[in-house]
């Protein structure tokens, strides 16, 4: 007996809380999920471009989706991305390729559990963890940016480890370049955290020693300019450097939605988390390094220019949130002790992590299965949102085969990219910064209903129309007597010109 309690006391296969928080992490987002993380049109057309990859063996460096800007340059920044997806997408369907992102999620927030636990203990790492998972909710969508809260929070534990783990910088900049046009984001880490040790030690003495300060940024430095270059390992160079000053572009910055700035009335708990942090901040007992100040600075001041980055702020600052928050002078609570048996169960701080990836894998082998049973378990999780996109209109599309040029709503283009079988060329879908200013300005007159309404469609020659069906587009285009309703439901309408309806789609139906 003796034998076997020694023995069961050196098992490690029990996960630690950080293990632990990463499991119920990926088995909440699958079990409440609803299909939340499918709501957003752009998940659509990146499976689309990466099927074409797939196909071609070749990365897509022109716009093949629009006849508005067909053949256009497109610098497809996550091209790597795209193939992923495409790939999970072939074998799994949209549900593998969803639950595959729920794991990636998962493993960001496990990583950041285990950071803020390493500098404040489990209780306050719970407290703060949660709070950046809540505000993350809301853009935890199956897109390529979730490869950036990984690579990103990988890129935070080792600026923190330092040392060795400085090597893993530069290659991880240039697989992130080719996932997600965040990669920009590791470099800004990596050059607040330098900017800050700088000046810690600036003005930590009375008179500043350059030749210590350069010997203390010396090998930050030189790894930062490693992975400066190291991003440019792609396919579109140094180029996708510039693509982060094209999406935010004003047009695009005051018309799309994630990225306007955050209504703070109605964004009201993180109104309240933005004025935690500074009251944090001013008080003594919280040691705020210029490292902390200049994190609060910058995320603060990207999540109040757009909205989109509000989760970014809570992950990346949830370190210096949890150390505030253990600084408190918190009342001390008396807890009555249990007697400590040295045969007691051990924890892994790796068998967390393995459950959540052979759960993930298990479940997405049953989304490939082929199974109806399986997959019809698993679409109850993870249902298609239909109010969301125009799915049965473009089952109605399918079957009866319109010609001529589109003009479609901005939030289904990539889905109609997706789904129109055979591929039809949308008017705009989301990649917002291929089409530029330009075509984006007249879309925008056009659902707007501007003076220019009439030319503009003439312009572009749009023979029909899918949009949302309780708009103003749709009954002004039917009031003018032009266009003929050839579809509609609660979600969306079709419309085609009259002069075209007689030879604009085959009567028949396809098999």
């Amino acid at each position: 007996m003796t034998t076997n309690s020694r023995s069961f006391g050196k098992l490690t296969f029990l996960p630690d809380i950080a293990g632990l928080y990463g499991f119920v992490t990926f088995t909440l987002l699958f079990i409440f999920d609803h299909g939340k993380s499918l709501i957003d049109g752009d998940t659509f057309w990146h499976i689309a471009a990466g099927e074409r990859m797939l196909k071609t063996g070749t990365i897509l460096t022109k716009d093949i989706y629009s006849h508005t800007a067909l053949d256009k340059p497109w610098t497809a920044h996550e091209w790597l991305s795209e193939i992923v997806m495409a790939w999970l997408h072939q074998y799994t369907g949209i549900t593998g390729t969803a639950i595959f992102f729920f794991l990636i999620s998962a493993l960001s927030f496990w990583l950041l559990f285990r950071i803020v636990s390493a500098m404040t203990g489990n209780w306050t790492a719970i407290v703060a963890t949660s709070i950046a998972l809540a505000f993350s909710m809301t853009h935890m969508l199956v897109r390529p940016h979730v490869f950036s809260w990984l690579f990103g929070i990988i890129t935070l534990y080792a600026l923190q480890r330092q040392g060795r783990w400085f090597w893993l910088l530069p290659p991880l900049t240039a697989l992130w370049a080719n996932l997600h046009g965040g990669f920009i984001l590791g470099l800004a880490l990596q050059g607040l955290t330098m900017a800050g040790t700088f000046l810690d030690e600036l003005f930590s003495k009375g008179k500043a020693d350059y030749s210590y300060l350069f010997q203390k940024i010396k090998h930050p430095a030189g790894f930062f300019g490693l992975s400066v270059l190291a991003a440019g390992i792609n396919p579109f160079g140094f180029k996708l450097y510039l693509f982060p000053f094209e999406v935010t572009k004003g047009i695009f910055a005051s018309s799309i939605t994630e990225w306007l700035p955050p209504n703070l009335q109605q964004e009201w708990l993180f109104r309240i988390f933005f004025l935690l942090i500074l009251l944090l901040m001013s008080l003594k007992s919280s040691q705020t390094n210029w490292t902390d100040r200049l994190f609060v600075l910058f995320f603060f001041n990207a999540s109040l220019t757009h909205q989109r980055y509000i989760g970014m702020a809570s992950v990346f600052l949830c370190p210096y949130l949890a150390r505030s928050l253990k600084s408190l002078p918190w009342p001390e609570i008396k807890t009555s002790t249990m007697p400590t048996d040295k045969n007691h169960v051990k924890t892994s701080n790796v068998s967390g992590p393995i459950m959540t990836i052979f759960l993930a894998l298990g479940l997405i082998i049953l989304a490939g299965a082929g199974s109806p049973g399986s997959r019809a378990v698993l679409n109850t999780f993870l249902p298609l949102p239909t109010a969301n996109h125009p799915v049965e209109a473009t089952k109605y599309l399918n079957q009866i085969q319109l010609s001529g040029h589109m003009f479609n709503k901005y939030s289904w283009g990539g889905y109609l990219i997706y789904a129109l079988n055979p591929a039809q060329k949308v008017f705009i879908d989301g990649r917002a910064d291929m089409y530029g200013e330009g075509i984006f300005e007249d879309y925008q007159k056009i659902v707007s209903l501007d003076a220019e309404i009439e030319d503009l469609l003439k312009r572009y020659e749009i023979d029909w129309v899918i949009f949302s069906t309780d708009t103003a587009l749709i009954r002004y285009l039917k009031a003018t007597g032009k266009w003929e309703e050839t579809y509609a439901d609660e979600v969306a309408t079709v419309l085609v010109r009259r002069n075209q309806l007689s030879n604009s789609y085959d009567i028949k139906q396809t098999d």
